[in-house]
């Protein structure tokens, strides 16, 4: 088997009122895909993980930088052509969007190995469970959201079955001004009190039972993480994600050996092992989040989480993407035993809940049901891609 083709499918949905973690405004949403072919007709389906870069430029990594080096090759030969797309760019490709490229033709790869195989691919890296357990990602800030708004929206994951949930905070001014002094912001924001208000109505909403999640996006400093540890004891916070830059290895270190009954989470925007064994070796985090589509792909994330394992650390990967990317989690954490639960989104995106032809399935639980096709076991609804393609 050769490969003979490498293609991308660019996709955008822009929001009509935007939507807001602690750092920033989010006014759309969009998905880059990847398409490997080969000589045998069987093709993969990946996804990069864009992080708010242009499309157009990872799009042109993959098909002009990336795509020369495997035209030709077995695309059975994984790691080979993973260690050739990072040593033929060691200087520019082990960080940023040239490893988010990387990552989506990775993740088309093992695709390939699957259906090859005929096996679905949570089977080939190894099968833990059938299913995986899901958590509401959600309680996003909104220019007009009240509190009762985001009561509402709880109430709404409760009734579906999920037990399990996490919301924005860190919407405000931090003690040096950042990051909100550089980025765009919207036109409003949130003191600590109204943030600790948010928080309370949602610990009342979904009960003393269920597990609540707060996510800064890297917007709070050290000492306030630290002197909010009476507020995240008092309702009962599983993990704090991101509460500051995650470059300041030191301060989550600091933060993970003070806090005494609330993990520490991160970091999704990070890549790569030698990033990652940083701040595991170092005990800056609780719970490892490596993206698939951003990490390195199956490949790289495998040695992620093996990592995280062998240091008694949780591993949920992170995904705010389409439902090739969630797919992808789902067989990637069920093929885990560290993973308690993943990332759920459940912001409106039809590039989510639109662009399978058959969707993700979950339970009464809101559990992920394994797909059992071979590979990823997923097929585009193309009349989803085309009216979403960006021409």
């Amino acid at each position: 088997m050769k490969i003979t083709d490498i293609q991308t499918i660019q996709l955008t949905y822009p929001y009509t009122s935007y939507i807001a973690d602690g750092c920033s405004p989010c006014f759309g949403r969009g998905a880059l895909l990847v398409q490997v072919e080969t000589d045998e007709g069987i093709s993969g389906l990946g996804e990069c993980a864009t992080f708010g870069a242009s499309m157009s430029a990872m799009a042109d990594v993959v098909e002009r930088q990336l795509k020369g080096l495997l035209l030709g090759k077995n695309p059975l030969d994984i790691e080979y052509l993973w260690e050739t797309m990072v040593w033929s760019n060691f200087a520019n490709g082990r960080r940023g969007i040239v490893m988010g490229a990387i990552s989506g033709i990775d993740i088309a790869l093992w695709d390939i190995l699957g259906k090859a195989a005929n096996l679905p691919l949570y089977r080939l890296l190894g099968a833990n469970r059938d299913r995986v357990r899901g958590y509401a990602s959600g309680g996003f800030y909104g220019p007009e959201k009240s509190v009762d708004d985001l009561k509402r929206e709880m109430e709404g994951y409760v009734k579906r079955g999920y037990s399990a949930f996490k919301m924005k905070i860190g919407r405000r001014l931090n003690s040096t001004q950042t990051p909100h002094r550089y980025v765009r912001k919207g036109d409003f924001l949130y003191s600590f009190e109204q943030d600790m208000e948010r928080v309370r109505a949602v610990r009342e909403t979904i009960g003393d039972e269920g597990i609540l999640m707060l996510d800064m996006n890297g917007t709070w400093e050290k000492d306030e993480v630290l002197a909010a540890e009476p507020y995240f004891d008092e309702y009962k916070i599983y993990w704090i994600e991101e509460p500051i830059r995650s470059d300041d290895v030191d301060g989550y270190r600091e933060i993970a050996s003070a806090l005494k009954h609330t993990r520490v989470a991160g970091c999704e925007e990070e890549q790569g092992l030698t990033r990652y064994r940083e701040l595991v070796e170092k005990g800056a985090l609780d719970v490892v989040q490596a993206n698939l589509g951003w990490s390195g792909g199956f490949t790289e994330c495998r040695r992620i989480a093996a990592l995280a394992q062998a240091h008694h650390r949780l591993f949920t990967p992170h995904t705010f993407f389409s439902a090739v990317l969630t797919a992808a989690n789902v067989h990637f954490a069920a093929s885990l035993p560290n993973v308690p639960f993943i990332e759920s989104e459940e912001n409106a995106n039809p590039l989510r809940t639109e662009l399978l032809r058959e969707p993700l399935q979950c339970d009464g639980e809101m559990n992920y049901l394994v797909p059992q096709k071979p590979g990823l076991g997923i097929e585009l609804n193309m009349d989803v891609v085309n009216q979403y393609r960006v021409r």
